[in-house]
Protein backbone atom coordinates (compact mmCIF):
# COMPACT_ATOMS: atom_id res chain seq x y z
CA UNK A 1 0.00 0.00 0.00
CA UNK A 2 0.90 3.85 -0.89
CA UNK A 3 2.16 5.77 2.34
CA UNK A 4 -0.94 7.23 3.87
CA UNK A 5 -1.39 11.24 4.18
CA UNK A 6 -2.14 10.88 7.77
CA UNK A 7 -0.98 9.01 10.30
CA UNK A 8 -3.39 8.55 13.18
CA UNK A 9 -1.38 7.30 16.94
CA UNK A 10 -4.30 5.69 19.58
CA UNK A 11 -2.93 4.43 22.73
CA UNK A 12 -5.53 1.67 24.22
CA UNK A 13 -5.08 0.24 27.59
CA UNK A 14 -8.57 -1.60 28.84
CA UNK A 15 -9.90 0.74 26.66
CA UNK A 16 -13.18 -1.74 25.38
CA UNK A 17 -16.18 0.33 26.60
CA UNK A 18 -14.92 3.29 24.44
CA UNK A 19 -12.59 2.19 21.63
CA UNK A 20 -15.33 1.39 19.49
CA UNK A 21 -16.71 4.15 19.00
CA UNK A 22 -13.34 6.36 18.66
CA UNK A 23 -12.35 3.94 16.17
CA UNK A 24 -15.62 4.58 14.26
CA UNK A 25 -15.10 7.93 14.19
CA UNK A 26 -11.99 7.93 12.10
CA UNK A 27 -13.78 5.82 9.95
CA UNK A 28 -16.31 7.80 9.58
CA UNK A 29 -13.64 11.21 8.36
CA UNK A 30 -14.57 12.76 4.71
CA UNK A 31 -10.74 12.95 4.24
CA UNK A 32 -9.72 9.04 3.74
CA UNK A 33 -6.58 8.65 3.07
CA UNK A 34 -5.25 7.75 6.25
CA UNK A 35 -3.61 4.82 8.87
CA UNK A 36 -4.86 4.50 12.54
CA UNK A 37 -2.44 2.14 14.46
CA UNK A 38 -3.87 1.80 17.71
CA UNK A 39 -0.66 0.90 20.13
CA UNK A 40 -2.17 -1.64 22.92
CA UNK A 41 -0.30 -1.28 26.15
CA UNK A 42 -1.20 -5.25 27.10
CA UNK A 43 -4.89 -4.80 27.80
CA UNK A 44 -6.72 -7.27 29.88
CA UNK A 45 -10.28 -6.52 28.51
CA UNK A 46 -11.84 -6.92 25.16
CA UNK A 47 -9.60 -3.74 23.68
CA UNK A 48 -7.32 -5.59 21.32
CA UNK A 49 -10.24 -8.23 20.36
CA UNK A 50 -12.70 -5.18 19.45
CA UNK A 51 -9.58 -3.54 17.42
CA UNK A 52 -8.41 -6.60 15.76
CA UNK A 53 -11.60 -7.32 14.32
CA UNK A 54 -12.31 -3.99 12.98
CA UNK A 55 -8.60 -4.43 11.82
CA UNK A 56 -9.36 -7.74 9.47
CA UNK A 57 -12.15 -5.69 7.93
CA UNK A 58 -10.49 -2.53 7.42
CA UNK A 59 -6.15 -2.75 6.28
CA UNK A 60 -5.96 0.78 7.33
CA UNK A 61 -6.20 -0.24 10.52
CA UNK A 62 -3.05 -1.88 12.61
CA UNK A 63 -2.98 -3.20 15.99
CA UNK A 64 0.58 -2.84 17.68
CA UNK A 65 1.69 -4.42 21.10
CA UNK A 66 3.62 -2.44 23.47
CA UNK A 67 4.71 -4.88 26.28
CA UNK A 68 6.68 -2.85 27.79
CA UNK A 69 4.19 0.09 28.10
CA UNK A 70 4.76 2.81 30.31
CA UNK A 71 2.02 5.27 30.14
CA UNK A 72 0.33 7.15 26.68
CA UNK A 73 3.62 8.74 26.03
CA UNK A 74 5.46 5.76 25.48
CA UNK A 75 3.07 4.08 23.10
CA UNK A 76 2.64 7.50 21.29
CA UNK A 77 6.17 7.23 20.85
CA UNK A 78 5.75 2.99 20.08
CA UNK A 79 3.16 4.78 17.12
CA UNK A 80 5.07 7.52 15.84
CA UNK A 81 7.97 5.22 14.91
CA UNK A 82 5.70 3.06 13.42
CA UNK A 83 3.96 5.90 10.98
CA UNK A 84 4.51 6.01 7.53
CA UNK A 85 2.08 9.50 6.80
CA UNK A 86 3.38 12.79 6.06
CA UNK A 87 1.64 14.65 8.80
CA UNK A 88 0.85 12.52 12.03
CA UNK A 89 -2.57 13.10 14.37
CA UNK A 90 -3.55 12.00 17.98
CA UNK A 91 -6.46 10.20 19.05
CA UNK A 92 -7.08 8.78 22.93
CA UNK A 93 -8.99 5.41 22.35
CA UNK A 94 -12.17 7.08 24.54
CA UNK A 95 -12.19 10.56 22.47
CA UNK A 96 -13.86 11.38 19.37
CA UNK A 97 -13.58 13.37 16.42
CA UNK A 98 -16.23 14.89 13.70
CA UNK A 99 -15.96 13.96 10.58
CA UNK A 100 -14.63 16.95 9.07
CA UNK A 101 -11.67 17.10 11.40
CA UNK A 102 -8.60 15.56 9.04
CA UNK A 103 -9.78 16.84 5.83
CA UNK A 104 -10.42 20.09 7.07
CA UNK A 105 -6.86 20.30 9.08
CA UNK A 106 -5.03 18.81 5.83
CA UNK A 107 -6.35 21.26 3.56
CA UNK A 108 -5.35 24.17 6.26
CA UNK A 109 -1.83 23.17 6.59
CA UNK A 110 -1.16 22.41 2.64
CA UNK A 111 -2.96 25.83 1.81
CA UNK A 112 -1.02 28.26 4.38
CA UNK A 113 2.35 26.00 4.78
CA UNK A 114 1.58 25.50 8.24
CA UNK A 115 3.47 22.38 9.51
CA UNK A 116 1.99 21.82 13.00
CA UNK A 117 -2.18 23.17 13.98
CA UNK A 118 -4.21 21.86 16.89
CA UNK A 119 -8.31 23.12 17.17
CA UNK A 120 -10.39 23.93 19.97
CA UNK A 121 -12.47 21.05 20.70
CA UNK A 122 -15.80 20.09 23.02
CA UNK A 123 -15.79 18.12 26.64
CA UNK A 124 -18.23 15.05 26.73
CA UNK A 125 -19.43 13.24 29.92
CA UNK A 126 -18.56 9.78 29.93
CA UNK A 127 -21.72 8.78 28.51
CA UNK A 128 -21.41 11.13 25.56
CA UNK A 129 -24.76 12.44 26.38
CA UNK A 130 -23.67 16.12 27.42
CA UNK A 131 -21.46 18.05 25.49
CA UNK A 132 -19.86 21.24 26.56
CA UNK A 133 -18.63 24.59 25.61
CA UNK A 134 -15.75 24.91 22.82
CA UNK A 135 -12.68 25.08 24.89
CA UNK A 136 -10.95 28.84 24.56
CA UNK A 137 -7.32 28.29 22.62
CA UNK A 138 -5.33 30.83 21.30
CA UNK A 139 -4.86 31.83 17.61
CA UNK A 140 -1.34 30.84 17.58
CA UNK A 141 1.91 29.44 19.37
CA UNK A 142 5.58 29.99 19.54
CA UNK A 143 7.71 28.21 21.72
CA UNK A 144 7.07 31.69 24.37
CA UNK A 145 3.75 31.32 24.02
CA UNK A 146 3.48 27.59 24.86
CA UNK A 147 5.77 28.01 27.76
CA UNK A 148 3.16 30.57 29.41
CA UNK A 149 -0.02 29.50 28.25
CA UNK A 150 -1.93 26.25 28.03
CA UNK A 151 -3.84 25.26 25.21
CA UNK A 152 -2.98 22.12 22.78
CA UNK A 153 -5.17 19.62 22.82
CA UNK A 154 -3.01 16.80 22.03
CA UNK A 155 -6.54 14.96 20.21
CA UNK A 156 -6.63 18.02 17.49
CA UNK A 157 -2.98 18.11 16.97
CA UNK A 158 -1.61 17.37 13.60
CA UNK A 159 1.95 17.86 12.85
CA UNK A 160 4.29 16.79 10.15
CA UNK A 161 6.00 13.78 10.63
CA UNK A 162 9.69 14.77 10.02
CA UNK A 163 9.35 17.16 13.00
CA UNK A 164 8.62 14.49 15.40
CA UNK A 165 12.43 13.10 15.94
CA UNK A 166 14.05 11.18 18.10
CA UNK A 167 14.77 13.65 20.97
CA UNK A 168 11.36 14.65 20.89
CA UNK A 169 9.25 11.47 21.07
CA UNK A 170 11.88 9.84 23.27
CA UNK A 171 10.47 11.91 26.65
CA UNK A 172 7.81 9.55 27.69
CA UNK A 173 9.13 8.30 31.40
CA UNK A 174 6.83 10.32 33.30
CA UNK A 175 3.99 8.98 31.86
CA UNK A 176 2.01 12.12 32.69
CA UNK A 177 1.99 15.48 30.48
CA UNK A 178 4.59 14.36 27.99
CA UNK A 179 3.12 15.11 25.07
CA UNK A 180 3.02 19.22 26.24
CA UNK A 181 6.82 18.67 26.25
CA UNK A 182 6.82 17.23 22.97
CA UNK A 183 5.39 20.20 21.89
CA UNK A 184 7.70 22.54 23.34
CA UNK A 185 10.80 20.75 21.97
CA UNK A 186 9.03 20.80 18.39
CA UNK A 187 8.08 24.76 19.17
CA UNK A 188 11.66 25.38 20.27
CA UNK A 189 12.66 24.22 17.01
CA UNK A 190 11.22 27.60 15.69
CA UNK A 191 8.33 26.11 14.71
CA UNK A 192 4.98 27.90 14.87
CA UNK A 193 1.81 25.94 15.90
CA UNK A 194 -1.34 27.39 13.80
CA UNK A 195 -5.04 26.89 15.20
CA UNK A 196 -8.11 25.73 12.57
CA UNK A 197 -11.10 27.43 13.41
CA UNK A 198 -13.14 24.18 13.22
CA UNK A 199 -14.80 22.44 16.10
CA UNK A 200 -13.69 19.09 15.25
CA UNK A 201 -13.32 16.92 18.34
CA UNK A 202 -14.70 16.03 21.69
CA UNK A 203 -12.67 15.13 24.73
CA UNK A 204 -14.20 12.55 27.22
CA UNK A 205 -14.46 13.22 30.73
CA UNK A 206 -13.30 9.37 32.47
CA UNK A 207 -12.09 8.64 35.56
CA UNK A 208 -8.99 7.07 36.16
CA UNK A 209 -7.26 7.87 32.87
CA UNK A 210 -3.20 9.01 33.49
CA UNK A 211 -3.58 11.07 30.28
CA UNK A 212 -6.36 12.81 31.23
CA UNK A 213 -5.35 13.95 35.01
CA UNK A 214 -4.87 17.72 34.97
CA UNK A 215 -3.14 17.75 38.28
CA UNK A 216 -0.72 15.16 37.69
CA UNK A 217 0.39 17.12 34.38
CA UNK A 218 0.43 20.36 36.09
CA UNK A 219 2.69 19.04 38.73
CA UNK A 220 5.54 17.71 36.10
CA UNK A 221 5.30 21.01 34.16
CA UNK A 222 7.90 22.66 36.43
CA UNK A 223 10.20 19.36 35.97
CA UNK A 224 9.77 19.85 32.32
CA UNK A 225 10.69 23.67 32.47
CA UNK A 226 13.44 23.33 34.96
CA UNK A 227 15.17 19.53 33.86
CA UNK A 228 13.89 18.57 30.36
CA UNK A 229 14.29 21.78 28.54
CA UNK A 230 16.99 23.35 30.95
CA UNK A 231 15.31 26.94 31.59
CA UNK A 232 17.31 29.05 34.58
CA UNK A 233 15.36 29.19 37.49
CA UNK A 234 14.11 33.31 36.89
CA UNK A 235 12.78 32.50 33.38
CA UNK A 236 10.90 28.93 34.09
CA UNK A 237 9.06 30.72 37.37
CA UNK A 238 7.37 33.36 35.59
CA UNK A 239 6.49 30.80 32.82
CA UNK A 240 5.54 28.45 35.18
CA UNK A 241 2.67 31.22 36.92
CA UNK A 242 1.75 32.38 33.98
CA UNK A 243 0.67 28.54 32.52
CA UNK A 244 -1.05 27.63 35.52
CA UNK A 245 -2.86 31.49 35.82
CA UNK A 246 -3.87 30.07 31.91
CA UNK A 247 -4.91 27.00 32.68
CA UNK A 248 -6.93 27.97 35.80
CA UNK A 249 -8.27 30.82 33.14
CA UNK A 250 -9.35 28.68 30.68
CA UNK A 251 -11.31 26.37 32.80
CA UNK A 252 -13.05 29.32 34.91
CA UNK A 253 -13.81 30.14 30.85
CA UNK A 254 -15.59 27.39 30.25
CA UNK A 255 -17.09 26.37 33.60
CA UNK A 256 -19.00 29.78 33.13
CA UNK A 257 -19.73 29.31 29.45
CA UNK A 258 -21.83 25.92 30.57
CA UNK A 259 -23.53 27.36 33.18
CA UNK A 260 -24.77 29.96 30.85
CA UNK A 261 -24.98 28.03 28.26
CA UNK A 262 -23.11 30.57 25.93
CA UNK A 263 -22.37 28.04 22.98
Amino acid sequence: MPDPTVSIIMPAFNSERHVLQAVRSVQAQLFQDWELLVVDGGSRDATRDIVGGLASSDPRIKLLSNPDDKGPAHARCTGVRAARGTYVAFLDADDLWLPEKLGAQVAFMRDHGVRFSYAPYRSISEDGARVGCLTPVRRSFGFGQALRNRGIGTLTVMVERALLTSDVIQVWRRAGGEEYLWWLLVLRKGVTAHRLDSDVARYRNTGGSLSKNVHYTLGSVWQMYRGDLGLPLHAAAPSYFSYLLSAGLRKARVRLCEKLKLN
